[in-house]
């Protein structure tokens, strides 16, 4: 029990291991009364930490559990993202991210979709209070063949979606996405 997300109100963090499945509980507590504020369950398999930081640059410490997914074929680290609410005690409902690198100081997440290297999509999310928005997508330009052309599409929508409007059609990958964890399966360099 510390003062881990605001000086207001301490918050009791207790974490249990079964076998298969790892349970995180959050209470906060108010005098000498604790309340349930937070639970959080993951597989055992997959979990690999959980860490205690601003995540959308509002200025309140937020809950975020990171875990790999056990199944599939592609990169896919989790991050389930818990804001802290204004009331300083309660966590907003989980929000979900895939192969995310967060920027609290631009309000922005940027990441990895999911799908085989080199031919699947970057993202752009902007934080909205307690949900997200989305700025864009980013994605290799292909000829009716299937082929790249050397040409990045930037979109509203995945390329696939069929209301995907090109936004920007250019030479080179945008410089804000080169430092990206997963950027390298973005591009499909080093796993031809």
């Amino acid at each position: 029990m510390d003062n881990h997300f605001t000086k207001s109100y301490p918050h009791l963090i207790i974490h249990r291991h079964r076998p298969n499945t790892i349970y995180i509980d959050i209470y906060s507590k108010s005098g000498s009364k604790f309340e349930k504020v937070f639970s959080h369950e993951q597989l055992a398999m997959e979990y690999m930490n959980d860490t205690i930081r601003d995540i959308n640059g509002d200025g309140f410490n937020d809950f975020v559990v990171n875990w790999y997914g056990s199944n599939g074929c592609c990169l896919k680290a989790f991050s389930n993202v818990y804001l802290l609410r204004p009331d300083k005690k309660t966590f907003s409902n989980n929000l979900e991210f895939i192969n995310p690198t967060f920027s609290p100081t631009e309000k922005i997440i940027r990441g990895v979709c999911y799908g085989y290297p080199g031919e699947t999509e970057m993202y752009k999310y902007k934080w909205d209070g307690d949900t997200i928005e989305t700025l864009e997508y980013v994605s290799y330009e292909k000829n009716k063949r299937g082929e790249k052309t050397g040409k990045i599409l930037v979109t509203k929508h995945r390329p696939y979606d069929g209301n995907a409007k090109i936004i920007k059609r250019l030479n080179l990958i945008p410089k804000e996405y080169k430092s990206i964890d997963g950027y390298d399966w973005f591009t499909g360099k080093g796993y031809e």
